[in-house]
């Protein structure tokens, strides 16, 4: 995998052992994402880095606009949520070529997946947003 600039500063990150945060829950466990979430669409190139920064540049300043013309304080929490996720990992991305995810969530011994503060604030934005589409969806009785 091709790494930027602060090549030096990657094993210093990685050399933390992985360490138990919550027994059965949640694990400390660093580990280098190429690709967005999931490892969905990893890239192993610069140009695939560059489509990915250009892609994650692209949605943040959709979600900023969406968040400065938010109807509903709701709305513009969650669309704040995704878009500072969003600049977390586009930082990441830009300065080490890959996302630093470290939090390894699992049931038992089965896995889920790994993350970071980011995807979890992406994640929580996503939640929010739906629950203001389902609020806002309700009929309200007077």
């Amino acid at each position: 995998m091709a790494f930027g600039a602060n090549w030096a500063v990657q094993p210093l990150l990685m050399a933390s052992a992985p360490a138990v945060i919550i027994p059965g829950l949640a694990d400390f466990r660093p580990a280098w994402n190429s690709g967005v979430s999931f490892s969905l669409f990893s890239q192993d190139s610069d140009m695939g880095r560059y489509l990915l920064m250009g892609l994650t540049a692209v949605i943040s300043a959709s979600f900023g606009f969406a968040a400065w013309r938010a109807a509903t304080k709701l709305t513009a929490l969650a669309c704040g949520l995704i878009l500072g996720g969003a600049l977390g990992n586009l930082i990441d991305r830009a300065r080490f070529g890959a996302v630093f995810d470290f939090l390894s969530l699992h049931l038992g011994s089965w896995p889920l997946f790994v993350c970071n503060l980011p995807d979890i604030a992406i994640s929580l934005g996503f939640v929010l947003l739906l629950a203001g589409a389902i609020l806002e969806a309700r009929p309200r009785y007077s």
